[in-house]
């Protein structure tokens, strides 16, 4: 008989399970991280169970500890290193469905011209989280990414397009509930709380899914109505006011891009209310028609044409249609009274306008949207609270094949200077090139250029957050233990392979692993032109994951005393291991 705990009123699948239930199993057991990490970290827990509610878990929690096995938490499933997943005897809590629950909170705040207070169930994606908020004429700092969850989301940071100018989405995190490693629920983990601030601290940053099983955030948002400048300046425009743009893969384009966010990054002094964010796609990356639906409009289907007319035949036929693009994403909010829309502003969104040139520039399209315009099918204008909303991408993965991730912050201000030559904007562009380039198909096969052309594909997101007014580094001190505060950019860089190997028998995944190897040589070090440091994401772990290992955990942390500080909470918050389910948590530090 295949392994349940028993007297759950829920959902089973177990590992053992025969005929159709394995089926089951298999189809739940798939996220994010299956597609690369499966057998190499073991993502094959023993049972998966999917709670209705606080009674399942406390008997599932009371079971693993009993029985001296561990459980891990999976609420969206993103994390890329499988660290929501488990193997052997261990065991899965799902959270899928269990908290889906969002309740606007009566008025505690002494400004509640400003603020208000909302109750979060971690089950809740953040596009079903941003489409709630706005209704109510509210926003928070989030990530991008439409189906992540904000259970993860919260003990990561969640870092996105409005990082810089409000901060991550664990800086608004008030109260935390969990279901303790005794089956206890604590109903109000917060900072203010003498008994519960080191355990607040080390959830919201420390080491994410070792505390507990978290059900519910309290967080603190903002009212769109409350940032909107007063002032009309250039182009009528007070405030709030944002830009989207869309090209074909060009070289210069993206050099120009990345050389205003390197600016920016140089500049310690440049003001909080700017958020500025560059991300490149491969060809058919599904994400481009759900982000700009007129990439399908006759105009700019003829202008596709146009562009495939410019390359061979075989060229042609393997783009079929499908192009690497650049998105831009840029916005400017009015964070204080004294913000105004003026023409240092204007200047800033016009270096932008100006690469809407569809021959010069291969611009496929530039959508600028502010107060002064009105939402579409909506009689109401754009403010903070519809405008946070247009940053997610809309999808649950980039593309259906495993990944070599690379993720780094940098806390450089110098980003200019000549590196062989080179900038780090054209070091970066030259490295993506060697991707999207059409004419590698034109080498020979079997070539490391013409392979990496035809079997991997990139998925790019590079985003400022530096300089002493970014709220990302002013809220460095707010009872939270996120790392690498002082980033002034954050740099994504995913290569997605085929699976099987070319004629020389080279498998795709070496070949994508051997492009992030030299990426890193270029990019890292003391004669790299990003960061002299390898300082890596919780959320966007890769490589060895072992964050008992002094050599690992130092990648993800300031220091030595913050580890320390993490493992004593850690000792305390899961005594017995019943939240270890893998290599991928803060060692703990029993008393």
């Amino acid at each position: 008989m295949a392994f349940q705990i028993q007297d759950l009123h829920c959902m089973q699948y177990a590992r053992d399970a025969p005929g159709p239930e394995n089926m089951d199993y298999k189809f739940f057991n798939n996220q994010y991280a299956t597609s690369s990490y499966q057998e190499e970290h073991d993502m094959n827990p023993s049972l998966i169970v999917q709670p209705k509610g606080d009674e399942d878990i406390i008997k599932t929690i009371k079971y693993a500890k009993g029985n001296r096995i561990a459980i891990a938490v999976k609420s969206g499933g993103h994390q890329y290193s499988g660290a929501s997943s488990t193997g052997g005897k261990n065991i899965q809590i799902d959270l899928t469905n269990t908290y889906r629950d969002m309740m606007l909170l009566p008025e505690k705040t002494t400004t509640p011209d400003a603020t208000a207070y909302v109750k979060i169930g971690v089950s809740n994606q953040l596009q079903d989280l941003i489409a709630y908020l706005s209704e109510h004429g509210l926003f928070v700092p989030t990530g991008q990414c439409a189906y992540v969850c904000a259970g993860g989301h919260g003990q990561t940071g969640g870092y996105g397009q409005l990082g810089r100018s409000f901060g991550l989405f664990g800086d608004y995190i008030r109260s935390i509930r969990m279901i303790d490693h005794d089956g206890q629920v604590q109903s109000s983990i917060t900072k203010e709380n003498p008994e519960t601030k080191g355990l607040f601290y080390a959830i919201l940053g420390g080491s994410p899914g070792n505390f507990g099983i978290i059900t519910h955030y309290t967080v603190e948002v903002m009212r769109g109505s409350y940032y909107k400048g007063t002032i009309p300046g250039p182009n009528n425009i007070k405030g709030p006011a944002a830009l989207k743009g869309l090209w074909l893969w060009r070289k210069e384009v993206l050099v120009k891009l990345l050389t205003a966010i390197a600016t920016m990054a140089e500049d310690p002094t440049f003001p909080r209310g700017f958020d500025l964010c560059v991300s490149v796609f491969s060809k058919d990356s599904s994400v481009v028609p759900l982000l700009f639906p007129e990439v399908n409009s006759p105009f700019i289907q003829d202008l596709v044409k146009a562009f495939l007319g410019e390359f061979a035949d075989e060229v042609s036929a393997f783009l079929n249609g499908s192009f690497p693009v650049i998105i831009l994403y840029a916005q400017w909010c009015p964070t204080s009274p004294d913000d105004k829309y003026d023409k240092n502003v204007d200047k800033w969104f016009q270096q932008f306008r100006d690469l809407n040139n569809k021959k010069k520039y291969w611009c496929l399209t530039v959508n600028e949207f502010s107060d002064k315009d009105k939402i579409p099918g909506s009689n109401k204008t754009w403010d903070m609270s519809s405008i946070a909303g247009q940053w997610l991408f809309p999808e649950r993965r980039e593309y259906n094949l495993p990944y070599i991730k690379r993720i780094h912050s940098s806390n450089s201000t110098n980003f200019k200077s000549k590196i062989n030559g080179m900038s780090w904007a054209e070091h970066v562009a030259g490295r993506l090139d060697l991707v999207y380039n059409p004419n590698h198909i034109k080498d020979k096969k079997n070539t490391d250029q013409y392979e990496l052309y035809k079997h991997c594909k990139l998925s790019v997101q590079i985003q400022h957050f530096g300089g002493k007014n970014s709220k990302l580094h002013q809220n460095k001190d707010n009872g939270t233990s996120y790392s690498w505060r002082d980033s002034t950019i954050v740099q994504v860089l995913d290569c997605f392979h085929d699976e099987g190997n070319d004629g020389r028998g080279v498998s795709y995944r070496d070949l994508a692993v051997k492009y992030q190897a030299d990426n890193d040589a270029v990019f890292l070090g003391e004669s790299g032109c990003f960061s002299s440091e390898d300082r890596r994401m919780l959320w966007g772990s890769y490589g060895d994951w072992d964050l008992g290992n002094p050599k690992i955990w130092k990648r993800y942390y300031d220091d030595e005393e913050k580890y320390q500080r993490l493992g004593k909470a850690r000792g305390k918050a899961d005594p017995n291991g019943t939240f270890t389910p893998n290599p991928f948590a803060v060692t703990a530090v029993k008393d």
